[in-house]
């Protein structure tokens, strides 16, 4: 998937070749109160990125700093810089639309919209008005098939999206997402209000899905972290804890604040 540009008006720093996203001392206040403290943290292309961590400790509100979905907050205030393929996308100046379509979003319960199913596929493609109906067709059909919802929707295309489960509007939320080819999909808990068998079936798909993106998924759940984690990133009350592969972190980590958490479930930060 060829990379598309930010427009110029981003400053160029630095670029890690296998890094595509550097968070760099991020500190995040709603108005007095501080939610992230001094975050340095480096994202891997092509891989799952877990960030756990105890509710309220920060988890969400980083994830949502990484596309700047953070900046309707009220009361928000952001030191530090993110970068994204090398450039800053910290500047007031961003084309946020842009930036939105290169790091797409999936939130924690299925946002469907009052349209039908190909049409929520369909959504978010900027230049849609401007492609056959061929076209639309063979855009559906690719990203439902990419979530393992085709064969399900295929004879229902024009039934209204609301008419699927949970579990299949969610998926049906990724391939919206997938339809507007970002680099990365950030997943905000996106499996907590779904069954057990609809959450493995996300999962797998993510799993699959990272051959062609990067993927940073933020989850509550310790278990599901260690199925699908090719790296893990541990915050507590606003702080990086520790962060590194999943494998070493989850049978011998660094930190004892980590051991205790990966082990019970347990933080004293």
């Amino acid at each position: 998937m060829a990379e598309k540009a930010l427009k110029p008006m981003l400053s160029v720093v630095e670029k890690t070749q296998d890094k595509i996203i550097q968070i760099k001392d991020l500190q995040i206040w709603i108005n007095e109160s501080r939610i992230l403290n001094n975050i340095t943290l480096s994202i891997p292309k092509n891989e799952i990125t877990c960030i756990i961590g105890p509710s309220g400790s920060g988890k969400s509100t980083l994830i949502r700093s990484i596309n700047r979905i953070n900046d309707e907050v009220p009361g928000i205030s952001t030191q530090g810089e993110i970068i994204f393929n090398g450039l800053s996308i910290n500047n007031k100046n961003i084309d946020l639309a842009q930036l939105r379509t290169q790091i797409g979003m999936v939130f924690q319960k299925p946002c469907v919209f009052p349209k039908s199913i190909k049409e929520n596929v369909l959504f978010g493609i900027p230049h849609l008005k401007k492609i056959s109906k061929l076209e639309k067709f063979q855009i559906a059909e690719e990203n439902l098939k990419a979530v393992s919802l085709w064969k399900e929707v295929a004879h229902r295309l024009h039934d209204k999206a609301i008419s699927l489960s949970l579990g299949q509007q969610q998926r049906l939320c990724i391939a919206r997402t997938l339809a507007i080819k970002p680099e990365v999909i950030l997943l905000d808990e996106p499996t907590s209000s779904l069954d057990p068998i609809s959450a493995r079936a996300i999962e797998d798909m993510m799993v699959r899905l990272k051959k062609k993106y990067t993927i940073i998924f933020v989850t509550h759940n310790l278990q599901q972290a260690k199925r699908i984690a090719d790296n893990l990133v541990f915050i507590c009350d606003g702080k990086l804890i520790e962060q590194g592969p999943a494998s070493k972190m989850l049978s011998c980590p660094s930190n004892p604040e980590t051991k205790a958490y990966v082990t019970d479930e347990y933080c004293e930060c």
